[in-house]
């Protein structure tokens, strides 16, 4: 019915409508199926759809369910772009559920990349999204995403957690078709922790709930390998036979297509078990050059030791050497050191930022109390030194009139200071742009297809310098972009040029502050970053915002070594000074929190025009 309403919408130009068939068709495919490959070739023959739709969430639709296909057949960088177009798409209607779908599948991608730190982000964000819109299915299944990457990092216990809670939220809310993956990733788990009881009694629930999910046909293949391998590993002949043959009587359908590798894994151990090593060996190999082709790391590591294994008994000394060799170097790699604590650094931030706002919120109340006590002796001193008070007002007066004055003075100064400096700055960098950067642009072109290919290089690097020091004098782009893809691209670049993890939480809408005063606040950010890349000797920075009543505040955080700050010290360096500056002038309030190797925390509240 699909397939015939798509060929008709077509053939009368309701490509709106020819377009979400489409998509229904590529859904089906990937999940229904099981063929990504056919969901990916029938996204590749509709593109040309695109240009003739207007309605936009059938666009988000479209990528959504391409990008799915793209990750299914594991290539990812193809995914993330189709993702990518889901959420630009998305927000022009303001289509909250695929902006956060496509947060999601990112996550899902850079789960399965290795990318833990970027998983984690998009994955929360996505709930967010759906848990702001009571989309309760899709936050479940965020959330399910997430307890994958607690589980591939080794954090089974926020894993099991995430788990339970889903469980009972299918249950309570009748989202059983969910419930059969619940109990077999449950199981996943188990298997990594060596629980074999546990293991088994998950995948029997995950069993029983088969016959509550509309999606049996898809999944019953992967449930029923999986309790075959758990009792083969258990050395539980007698029920491992007998799921042998429930898999025996329906060969076809766990042999074919994506199954195989399930039916593979499983098979390996119940001939191992056999002692039929031969076989066993036979079947290991296959399944280990399918997951190397699909670059899944934890099942490529579960290979090389079952052939470790089955080498080991039938005496092949330097076969079975050769994959202990690899399974070990696997399990213990630095790299997946590294991306686990990634991981934790992001699964951590909520808690510290919890604890640190009870820690700033005790320091308050103990601040308040200590300006009580200091109010209350200053009372008693001013009573006893009121006569001498009497004599010393007139001068005081006459002195705060005086420093008021002064302030006033050198507040114009420095606000005469900026502006010319940034009209300089702005001049220096159109002369670089539009007149040095041109005439260099005429020279490389007078160069080209001559023999002098060492000239052309050093013009075109040269041009590409220029260009560089153009756009950190002044930002041309900065009034067609406005500040917050200003700054998106501004962290975006420094991530390229750095060795440090810069990321940025940063969803603003524009125009909330006024224009004269963005262009200081973007350089106070600029230089509070070159601070981070040039003194801080940080792994990680993170510019973050957040819209309140009647401001906006800015917050810059870095895990460097940090310095020890006072606010009321005089003889901070020049950075610091340019940045006080600037905030006073656009009427900022600047906050700074360093002590040494605790980083440091600056915070830019400006008020909304």
């Amino acid at each position: 019915i699909v397939r015939v309403t798509r060929t008709l919408a077509i053939e009368l130009d309701s490509f709106n409508i020819a377009l979400h068939h489409t998509s229904n068709l590529i859904f089906y495919n990937n999940y229904i199926l099981g063929e990504p490959e056919f969901g990916k070739q029938l996204f590749e023959e509709s593109k040309w759809l695109i240009s003739r739709v207007t309605n936009t969430n059938a666009i988000s639709k479209f990528f959504y369910d391409a990008g799915n296909s793209y990750f299914f057949l594991r290539q990812f960088d193809t995914a993330l772009a189709l993702y990518d177009s889901v959420e630009t798409y998305a927000r022009v209607t303001n289509y909250e559920e695929y902006i956060g779908l496509s947060k999601m599948g990112k996550g899902q991608v850079y789960t399965d990349m290795g990318d833990f730190g970027n998983a984690s982000i998009e994955l929360q964000d996505a709930n967010r999204y759906f848990i702001s819109i009571n989309d309760t299915l899709n936050s479940m299944s965020a959330r399910n995403s997430l307890s994958i990457l607690y589980s591939k990092n080794g954090f089974f216990k926020e894993a099991k957690k995430e788990r339970d809670e889903l469980i009972d939220m299918a249950i309570q809310t009748g989202d059983l078709n969910s419930l059969p993956v619940y109990y077999y990733n449950a199981a996943a788990d188990q298997r990594k922790t060596k629980d074999i009881a546990a293991r088994i009694e998950y995948l029997k629930k995950a069993i029983d709930a088969l016959d509550r999910t509309d999606y049996a046909e898809y999944i019953s293949p992967i449930i029923y390998t999986g309790i075959l391998l758990a009792y083969a590993e258990a050395d539980s002949t007698e029920q491992m036979e007998k799921y042998l043959k429930i898999i025996d009587d329906n060969k076809e359908k766990f042999i074919e297509g994506s199954f195989r590798t399930f039916y593979l894994e499983a098979l390996k151990e119940v001939e191992f078990v056999r002692k039929n090593y031969s076989n066993a060996i036979a079947y290991g190999e296959e399944y280990l050059l399918l997951m190397r082709e699909a670059k899944q790391y934890e099942e490529i590591e579960f290979g090389e030791n079952f052939l470790y294994r089955a080498y080991d008994a039938i005496g092949n000394t330097d076969k079975s050497f050769f994959h202990f060799r690899n399974y070990t170097a696997l399990k213990d790699s630095i790299n997946q050191a590294q991306k686990i604590r990634v991981l934790s650094y992001y699964q951590t931030l909520y808690e510290t930022e919890k604890r640190d706002l009870t820690i700033q919120a005790q320091e308050t109340n103990i601040a308040l109390l200590e300006a009580k006590n200091k109010a209350k002796s200053q009372r008693i001193l001013i009573i006893g030194l009121g006569f001498i008070f009497l004599f010393a007002f007139v001068w005081i007066m006459r002195s705060r009139n005086f420093a008021r004055r002064k302030q006033k003075m050198q507040q114009n100064f420095t606000k005469d200071i900026l502006l010319t400096q940034e009209s300089e700055r702005a001049r220096i960098a159109s002369e670089l742009h539009d007149s040095v950067g041109q005439k260099l642009l005429v020279i490389k072109n007078s160069l080209t297809g001559k023999e002098n290919v060492a000239d052309v290089e050093l013009v075109a690097e040269t041009i590409k310098e220029v260009r560089e020091m153009s756009h950190n004098l002044h930002p041309f782009q900065f009034e067609k972009l406005g500040l917050v893809k200003s700054l998106k691209n501004l962290i975006e670049t420094f991530q390229k040029n750095s060795e440090i993890f810069y990321s940025e939480d940063i969803e603003l809408a524009d125009g909330l502050i006024d224009k004269e005063k963005e262009i200081y606040l973007f350089r106070m950010l600029q230089e509070g970053l070159s601070n981070v890349e040039k003194h801080a000797s940080a792994t990680a920075c993170n510019l973050s915002s957040e819209e309140l009543d009647d401001r906006v505040v800015f917050t810059l955080k870095d895990n460097g070594r940090g310095f020890k700050f006072s606010a009321n010290k005089t003889d901070i360096g020049l950075g610091l000074k340019t940045l006080k500056e600037r905030a006073q002038f656009i009427g900022a309030n600047l906050g700074i929190q360093s002590a040494p190797a605790k980083g440091t925390i600056i915070t830019i509240s400006i008020t909304k025009k």
